[in-house]
C-alpha cells in the first residue's frame, strides 16, 4: 500500500473513533445529574484554576462555593471574568452534589 492510502485509512479510523468518542460521552455525561438536577446559586472563592493552554498570560479562572446540607462543595466557574465575591449558577446532582458545573461556563 501506499502512504496516501494509509493517511485515508487512519484518517477514517480517527473520524469514526472521534464521533464514537463524542456519542458515547454525551450520553455518559448527561446521566450525571440524575433524575432531579439541583440548581444553585454559588459564590466565588479565593482558589484559582490555572488553565494550562496558556503557559505565558497564566489565565485563570475561580472555583465557586455551595452547601448542601451542611456540607461545604467546590466547582471550577470557567468564567476569567468573574472575581472573588460574584456569584454564579450552578448544578449539581441531588444524591452526589460532589458531582457539579456552573451553569452558563464561558470558556
Amino acid at each position: 500500500m501506499k502512504a496516501r492510502d494509509w493517511f485515508y485509512i487512519i484518517l477514517a479510523i480517527a473520524l469514526v473513533g472521534y464521533f464514537i468518542t463524542k456519542v458515547a460521552l454525551n450520553s455518559f455525561t448527561d446521566n450525571f445529574w440524575g433524575d432531579d438536577p439541583q440548581i444553585v446559586k454559588a459564590v466565588l472563592i479565593d482558589e484559582k484554576n490555572f488553565m494550562g493552554n496558556q503557559p505565558i498570560s497564566h489565565g485563570f479562572s475561580y472555583s465557586y462555593s455551595f452547601t448542601v446540607n451542611g456540607k461545604q462543595y467546590t466547582g471550577n466557574a470557567h468564567d476569567h471574568n468573574l472575581n472573588i465575591g460574584d456569584s454564579v449558577e450552578a448544578v449539581y446532582n441531588k444524591k452526589y452534589p460532589a458531582i457539579n458545573k456552573p451553569l452558563h461556563p464561558k470558556d
